[in-house]
């Protein structure tokens, strides 16, 4: 009898990860494709978590034909949201089980190896996760239209508001707004068509610019990374107010937020034991589990 074989995803706003393996932890293959946030686009999420299934089973010579002996962890930004959740539930999908939980939760399964903790995801958006026993509570995650304070869209978008405004003669103008501008050659209203379309991911492709100005003095970067630090401090303090132990900071934007942290937080930032997918794949194996009882 084949073994069954175990994929843990991590689906965020920029990219969407797979790794798999077979029961027995032999290692099967790992890809990457675009975003897997369901609250920004089920359909498209849906594609892509099925593109990375199937590259990463090809790397270990799997087929299609094994796609219907797969146990998939399913950690996704926006799931969150119940009937998201729900509705990703009630599409067909060709594995043999699947469970669903946001993104937060299983980096934060993966960052402390079953034990108590937290996490800070620092991406495209922000979530936060406080693990007690088998108990998580979340902070944050509701999305870019209402939450995601200090995340690559929350910073790109506000750069995109003070290019405008220096544009205008209402706000000040920087490096940072000549450079936004820039990339829109200097026509503000191709800047606002983009804003009126753009995602998430796409205000995120300006948040490096935002970080290299801020640390270049830039008044109006070191402003929006500011408000971004204080929003990203509060969730951090409540964490610990929850009673964390620790916290690990995860995401593209860990690094660069680090250094802006203050000093009283800093004993209370552990490094990670493991990523996201391994948290994604601990899921998965509660579904082997489940079917051998």
């Amino acid at each position: 009898m084949q073994q069954p074989i175990l994929i843990g995803v991590d689906g965020g706003g920029s990219r969407c990860r797979a790794r798999a393996r077979l029961a027995d932890g032999t290692p099967i293959g790992e890809a990457e494709g675009g975003s897997a946030n369901i609250f920004s686009d089920l359909d498209l999420a849906l594609v892509n978590i099925l593109a990375v299934t199937r590259a990463a089973l090809e790397q270990g010579g799997h087929g299609e034909d094994d796609l219907a002996r797969c146990h998939v962890g399913l950690g996704l930004a926006g799931a969150n949201i119940p009937s998201l959740a729900a509705e990703l539930g009630r599409r067909e999908l060709p594995f043999a089980a699947r469970a669903i939980e946001t993104d937060a939760v299983v980096a934060c399964r993966g960052a402390h190896a079953d034990q108590d903790g937290a996490i800070a995801i620092l991406g495209t958006g922000t979530a936060y996760v406080r693990r007690s026993g088998a108990t998580f509570a979340s902070i944050g995650g509701w999305g870019f239209a209402l939450s995601d304070q200090g995340g690559g869209g929350y910073l790109g978008r506000a750069a995109l508001v003070a290019a405008l405004l220096a544009h205008d003669g209402i706000g000040p103008a920087s490096d940072l707004t000549r450079l936004v501008l820039d990339r829109f050659d200097g026509d503000a209203a191709r800047l606002v068509e983009f804003g009126g379309e753009a995602r998430p991911v796409d205000f995120g492709g300006f948040a490096p610019l935002v970080m290299d100005n801020a640390d270049a003095g830039d008044p109006v970067a070191i402003a929006i990374v500011r408000e971004g630090v204080f929003h990203i401090v509060a969730a951090l303090t409540r964490l610990l107010a929850l009673g964390a132990p620790s916290v690990v900071l995860l995401g593209g934007l860990a690094a660069r937020y680090r250094s802006h942290l203050p000093d009283t937080l800093m004993p209370h930032i552990a490094e990670a034991k493991g990523d996201a997918l391994d948290g994604a794949l601990a899921l998965a194996a509660t579904l082997v589990d489940a079917a051998e009882r």
